[in-house]
């Protein structure tokens, strides 16, 4: 392709000679048109346009070879093109914008924040007095889009990454040449990939890689943004396998990578970035289970990356933070020490080129911990120990570090501390981690992100007490379990929650947060401390490489902004004088007022030990369980959700009875491992029950017993803890040590301790209660459910006036209003348990589901007026069974209809039989109603009893009585 023959205009033929460059990269044509562009006098018109044109030309100078202090010069020349631009004039925009990217530029070369926020102020002004062509004004929208992601990158606030979007997105629609839909569609990409590994929204890395694939398609195999797509569209597709997406991504990132490799000799100034990024590719195969000889094979890539990299070369460090992560690895798997002591080496200059206030250095202290960790199994070194910890503490304590890697150095701490059985440094580590919990989860972020998030950190809160109680500290025990579980419904209260108090100090403060709670609230569901985002989950950081020069979810992006609102807000409050712990997590001061009507039973179970935590109204007694073995709880769950499932599918008797049999194994195990060593644990701390009966209810003449709240962690909330005991055995044997549980005590459950509080202490309920009940008989896609309208009958025979939702009624939107126009509720019909996505779990209507976001959003709790509600009654299918990742965090119907209000809620743990469920529900309700007018009070010794009468006409069927259970006071 021959070099374009002159114009008369010396800029347009140096326009003409750098798109021949970009075609066919001719560097002759580069020299070119530099030389044009400094013939054209300072006095001609056209100076400010050369002037632009001559920056661009200078940065692609840099990229290519010259020493990064040329952008000095790049900027000056920039500069100088904005003060010779008139003002108002459309090259003054133009200018604006060339300075913008300028600054950017020489920002990720060398960090400086002065650049940046310079860079942002010149974009802004270009933008704003842009009325020169669409692809002037897309050049100014592309080049501020950047330097807000570059914001983002540097301080970690989402709203950046939005805005960035939104520019880029905004440039690609209103550009109309080619060279500039090209380069804006680059960024756009860019700017996609960092908030997908931001916030994992799986939207945003399908259209990088679509954005990606159609740009090269269009691009010949010469042209200097190729390689640039190409190492986008590897990035895009990497991070998408890395997070769920198909294997197909990894095996297309790793050929397009290797594609950008074999075009390295060209790109001198960029060979080191995407070598870097292809052994991150390679090792990606090793990560996904493939043969170790990619390991071998991404050590050699990130070698040469280091070893190719120029003295100034601003990701030098970062290319050494992942070499030595690599050898590192390599060294663990060749047992190889001097492999180890290279990583350390490595490690130690890596870190020592990265200041205190880079992102990266968060991870690079974390590989370096690594490593000295290592080496202190290999040697024992105590100072091989003590340097390991020295750096977690200072990585997890980087609040501009991503909050994944923040969480993987405190878990490597903590797990570190454990190997050695040190329980002191075990507890301040795990502390640290329970606390990065809701900033990995941050409210911002959306609600199947949170779920993944928190599934990888899935019994930490439990660990964490184990380690408390290792150390002596049990009343730090309960509080760990408190804050290290029900991280989602623990941000949704905290949002309700009173701010009465508030109001009187700072009335304008409290009415700031009203509004952002409302709306947040709104959405259904600061980034503070910490980015929400932007690690690789394999541990190594890719340098995403922007080229040079679809509908966003709207109401996400509200949601986001609304969330850093709240922090910020919130960060305000606790600096008033005497709210240092506003809406702060709980302490056991205050969460033991949750026993004041009797003890709670915190069932612990890790993989070192097994604990009961009985907590009164006055300290927390620990009792030791050492039969009960986590991995064994956890295999039963299993079991016993297989066996649910196998007889819900329709297979017959068969199924049946595996299910009696897995469940009456279930009892009888509980009973040996937990429940006997508590309940005699309780007759010694507390002193024998009630002889007169009141522990069974008023009125109820049966042996002594207690109330008891069980709040089961892990495994064991699958397991139903109420119903443990030999029910098999003989009389002498039952009325001489009474072998069950429902002897013993009368149980109710909570899924934290807080929420059990919040329940005796929120709104008194109305009286006497407004009541209204839902029963579908027949649900399209659902088997029929016979005994739907003797339910009703009863119910309403029980409770007269109350309003009925059936058949078509039973809307979605009929329900929902009902629950706030309502104090009792009570659902006869179908419902589902997700436990993949407990969040989906829903009862099923007349017109949908009505799902646990649904039935726990803002707008539910906010339609009620006046008083609170007192009892919902789920007389359907698995409403108290939460997530199989996440059990702790208690997703399920009954949970969300108390986080709505609901004082007192009745909820199946499995399947109840249409007709056991009918004759509980008539039974219950005869005895809230006994004394006249209906109170819900007495709701968990109503179920007692009637569970009692189906259990003593069928002992030897505990699929039908022990499903049912009570949450609340």
């Amino acid at each position: 392709m021959p070099v374009p023959e002159e114009p008369d205009d010396p800029v347009d033929r140096a326009l003409e000679l750098l798109e021949h460059y970009r075609q066919r990269r001719d560097l002759t044509a580069m020299s070119l048109a530099e030389d044009l562009l400094r013939r054209v006098p300072e006095s001609d018109p056209a100076r400010p346009v050369a002037l632009v044109v001559m920056a661009e030309l200078i940065v692609l100078r840099v990229r290519e070879s010259d020493p990064l202090t040329t952008l000095d010069h790049a900027v000056d020349v920039a500069r100088a093109a904005v003060d010779l631009a008139s003002p108002g004039d459309p090259i003054e925009s133009l200018a604006r914008s060339q300075l913008c990217w300028t600054l950017c530029q020489r920002h990720e070369a060398t960090g400086q924040l002065a650049d940046l926020d310079e860079a942002l102020r010149q974009g802004a002004a270009a933008v704003a007095g842009a009325t020169a062509s669409p692809q002037d004004r897309a050049g100014g929208l592309r080049n501020l889009g950047n330097a807000r992601r570059l914001r983002y990158a540097r301080f970690g606030q989402l709203a950046d990454l939005d805005e960035a979007v939104r520019l880029t997105r905004a440039a690609v629609a209103t550009v109309d040449d080619p060279v500039g839909l090209l380069v804006s569609q680059g960024m756009l990409t860019t700017c996609l990939i960092s908030r997908f590994m931001a916030l994992g929204r799986m939207g945003d890395a399908d259209e990088a890689v679509e954005l990606g694939r159609v740009m090269l398609a269009g691009l010949p195999a010469e042209h200097i943004e190729r390689v640039m797509v190409q190492a986008n569209l590897a990035h895009a597709l990497w991070q998408r396998h890395m997070r769920g997406g198909p294997a197909a991504d990894l095996e297309e990132a790793t050929r397009t990578s290797r594609e950008v490799v074999t075009t390295l000799p060209a790109y001198p100034r960029m060979r080191s970035q995407f070598l870097a990024n292809h052994a991150v590719v390679l090792f990606g195969h090793f990560l996904s289970g493939d043969s170790g000889g990619h390991v071998e094979a991404a050590v050699r890539a990130a070698r040469e990356a280091v070893e190719g990299a120029a003295s100034d070369d601003p990701k030098l460090s970062i290319h050494r933070s992942n070499l030595a992560n690599m050898v590192l690895v390599r060294a663990r798997l060749g047992r190889d020490p001097v492999g180890v002591d290279e990583a350390v080496e490595i490690g130690r200059t890596a870190l020592a080129g990265l200041s205190p206030g880079d992102p990266d250095r968060c991870r690079a202290l974390s590989v370096l911990a690594t490593a000295f960790r290592v080496r202190h199994m290999i040697t024992g070194a105590p100072v091989d120990l003590d340097a390991a910890v020295g750096l977690w503490r200072s990585a997890v304590g980087s609040r501009v570090g991503p909050i994944e890697v923040r969480m993987g150095a405190a878990t490597a701490w903590a797990n570190a501390a454990t190997d050695v059985g040190d329980a002191g440094l075990a507890l301040e580590a795990y502390s640290v981690a329970v606390g990065l919990l809701p900033v990995l989860a941050w409210r911002g972020l959306d609600r199947s992100v949170q779920e993944q998030r928190l599934a990888k950190s899935a019994g930490l809160g439990a660990e964490a007490a184990a380690w408390a109680l290792a150390a002596g500290q049990p009343r730090r025990a309960v509080e760990l379990l408190e804050h290290g579980r029900q991280v989602l419904w623990s941000q949704a209260v905290q949002t309700r929650s009173d701010l009465s108090a508030l109001a009187v100090a700072a009335p304008e403060l409290a009415a700031r947060l009203d509004e952002t709670r409302r709306a947040l609230d709104g959405e259904g569901a600061d980034w503070s401390g910490g980015r929400a985002g932007g690690a690789d989950p394999a541990g190594f950081e890719w340098l995403a490489v922007a080229a040079t020069g679809s509908g966003t979810a709207g109401e996400a992006d509200h949601r986001r902004r609304s969330a850093e609102h709240w922090e910020r807000l919130l960060a305000e409050a606790r600096r008033q004088p005497g709210f240092e712990d506003f809406l702060a997590a709980p302490r056991f001061e205050s969460l033991r007022r949750a026993a004041d009507d009797g003890p709670v039973i915190l069932v612990n179970t890790t993989r070192w030990r097994s604990d009961a935590l009985v907590v009164t109204a006055t300290e927390v007694y620990p009792v030791p369980l050492p039969w009960l073995d986590h991995d064994t709880a956890q295999n039963r769950a299993g079991a016993l959700l297989a066996a649910q499932r196998e007889a819900e599918s329709g297979r017959g008797p068969l199924a049946r009875t595996h299910l009696r049999q897995t469940l009456i194994s279930i009892q009888r195990w509980l009973w040996d491992t937990l429940a006997e060593p508590v309940c005699a644990a309780l007759d010694e701390i507390l002193g024998p029950a009630p002889a007169d009966g009141s522990g069974a209810g008023p009125g109820d003449g049966s042996a002594a017993r207690r109330r008891v709240w069980w709040c089961p962690t892990g495994p064991l909330t699958m397991l139903p803890l109420h119903a443990a005991g030999r029910y098999g055995a003989g009389k002498e044997l039952r009325d001489r040590r009474r072998p069950t549980v429902a002897a013993r005590v009368v149980s109710s459950y909570t899924s934290s301790l807080g929420a059990l509080l919040r329940a005796r202490t929120g709104p008194a309920p109305a009286r006497p209660p407004r009541v209204f009940a839902v029963g579908l008989a027949q649900t399209p896609g659902q088997a029929p459910l016979p005994a739907v309208a003797d339910e009703l009958r009863a119910v309403g025979a029980n409770l007269p006036g109350v309003r009925l939702l059936s058949g078509s009624g039973a809307t979605t939107s009929a329900v929902l209003a009902a629950l706030g126009q309502h104090s009792w509720a009570h659902f006869a019909c179908h419902a589902r348990q997700d436990f993949d996505h407990p969040s989906a779990s829903a009862l099923h209507l007349a017109d949908g589901q009505l799902s646990v976001l649904d039935l726990s959003s803002g707008s539910t709790l906010a339609a009620r007026t006046g008083a609170g509600a007192d009892l919902a009654y789920l007389s359907a299918c698995r409403t108290a069974a939460g997530g199989r990742d996440l059990p702790d965090e208690a997703i399920h119907l009954t949970a969300a209809l108390q986080l709505a209000g609901y004082r007192h809620v009745i909820g199946s743990q499995w399947a109840v039989s249409d007709r056991v469920a009918a004759q509980v529900a008539e039974a219950v309700y005869a005895r809230l109603t006994a004394g006249g007018e209906p109170d819900a009070s007495g709701a968990a010794y109503a179920l007692d009893r009637a569970v009692a009468r189906v259990r003593e006409e069928q002992p030897d069927r505990p699929e039908l009585w022990a499903s049912l259970i009570h949450t609340g006071p």
